[in-house]
């Protein structure tokens, strides 16, 4: 089987299987059942086929269109329409010649799906090839032509111009990259042996925390290293790191994480406690707990306390120093690692996540005497529009060493919605930071004064 083959079969699980499925999620699902591709270097082009074309959906889907005969993709066979999906990708955006996409897509087609299906392949690809995409963006409206040109839903459009401006072009072109973050795990490792053996397949650069490297070019990913495999180190998002070292954590601390799985956060907390204390671990997922349980076990940590409970309800007797909240977001800020929720935005579920991240920071203002609260989201209503309420126990962060300033405040007004401690709060962009998209916000719990 073909890269392209395996990648379409991929596509095909996230395009009409659960829709909770993650690209990663799909990827592991495929090639775990097939044994010839346990090569670092073909799973590698797999992954990127599939997340390359996964940002860029709507603008295949968009040239594919425009060269379809009475149909729409979204009318195809599934596997046929991610097949033409990759051979557009490979035409504009890989760099590939359009005989040769064209050749490959249609003896795929033909394996597959047979003559017919080859023939549609083969008619497509070549009226695509021909396609003016410059003269065919001007035929569109300024928010249609941005989401083709772009790569984003036009509701992600509008959102990022009502927040940036005419910055919002900059946020979506870094939505485009995806930068390579390792935190080391210092519980197994020290920071030095960590930058030595990445040394050996990656080129590395230090960040504000000292802990964290970026990863600016590599031989071999991160991810499939044997040290990463052994726990010496994660892959994690700056912006992630930064948010988990603000609660500033001490040795012997209690901590509540409300919403803890998959534990990147978590297993952070733990390295910054030196293993000593304790880490109330609270998810409401019986599978993504067993899969941090092993995730921890894998990283040393072993201060964790789990309870499987709804973190909007959880209680704890006894003293708490320290709250971190991530709850379950809108994930707008982070599209750059998943470019799934881009195409997967719920109105009616957005609502209800906002509901829940509420809820959830009452009950985290009960627990504990400092909350970190943070998304990964860059809407106003998720981040300062939910700390309207709870104003009064907004907390100014601290710098902490090599990150002196907050370099973005939060967002003053929006929609008419007015947010006093917008300087409190923190916000990481990816088209500043390099990073994904975050807000973070610390919150007094000692004068809550519904705390029981």
């Amino acid at each position: 089987m073909q890269t392209q083959e395996i990648a379409a079969d991929i596509l095909v699980e996230i395009d009409v299987g659960n829709e909770l499925l993650s690209a990663k999620e799909a990827i592991k699902r495929v090639l775990s059942s097939i044994d010839d591709f346990n090569d670092p270097k073909i799973r590698g082009s797999i992954h990127a086929y599939v997340m390359e074309t996964l940002k860029r959906w709507n603008t295949l889907d968009f040239l594919i269109d425009l060269c379809l005969e009475k149909k729409k993709v979204k009318n195809l066979n599934p596997f046929l329409r991610n097949l033409l999906r990759i051979g557009v990708y490979e035409m504009f955006y890989k760099g590939v010649h359009p005989a040769l996409a064209t050749d490959s897509a249609v003896r795929i087609a033909k394996s597959r799906l047979g003559n017919k299906a080859a023939a549609l392949v083969n008619a497509v690809l070549r009226r695509v090839e021909k396609v003016n995409f410059e003269k065919e963006l001007k035929k569109l409206d300024y928010i249609k032509r941005l989401s083709v040109e772009m790569h984003h839903p036009e509701w992600y459009v509008k959102l990022s111009i009502k927040l940036l401006g005419k910055d919002a072009i900059d946020l979506m072109k870094a939505n485009m990259r995806n930068t390579v973050y390792v935190r080391v795990n210092e519980i197994k490792s020290s920071v030095e042996s960590v930058r030595r053996y990445l040394e050996k397949f990656c080129s590395v650069s230090e960040t504000v925390l000292p802990y964290v490297f970026k990863v600016d070019d590599f031989e071999k990913h991160p991810s499939v290293l044997e040290w990463h495999e052994k726990g010496m180190y994660v892959v994690q998002d700056l912006a992630s790191a930064i948010a988990a070292h603000s609660l500033q954590v001490s040795p012997g601390d209690v901590v509540i994480d409300l919403a803890a799985a998959p534990g990147i956060k978590t297993s952070q907390l733990a390295m910054l406690m030196e293993n000593r204390g304790k880490i109330i671990a609270v998810d409401n997922s019986p599978q993504r707990m067993s899969r941090m349980k092993a995730k921890m076990k894998q990283l040393g940590v072993k201060i964790v306390d789990y309870r499987l409970c709804d973190g909007a309800r959880f209680k704890f007797e006894g003293k708490v120093d320290r709250v971190l909240l991530d709850p379950p977001c809108s994930t707008t800020g982070a599209v750059r690692n998943y470019p799934c929720t881009k195409w997967r935005f719920d109105k009616y579920k957005y609502i209800a996540t906002i509901s829940l991240q509420k809820k959830m920071l009452k009950n985290a203002l009960k627990l504990g005497n400092l909350i970190l609260y943070s998304t990964c989201s860059i809407t106003f209503d998720e981040n300062e529009g939910n700390l309207i309420e709870f104003e009064n126990y907004v907390r100014k962060l601290k710098p902490f060493k090599g990150f002196d300033s907050w370099k973005c405040c939060g967002i003053k007004e929006f929609d008419g919605k007015k947010f006093k401690k917008w300087r409190y709060v923190a916000r990481l962009w990816p088209h500043i930071h390099d990073c994904c998209g975050f807000f973070i916000s610390l919150l007094n719990g000692e004068c809550y004064e519904n705390r029981s």
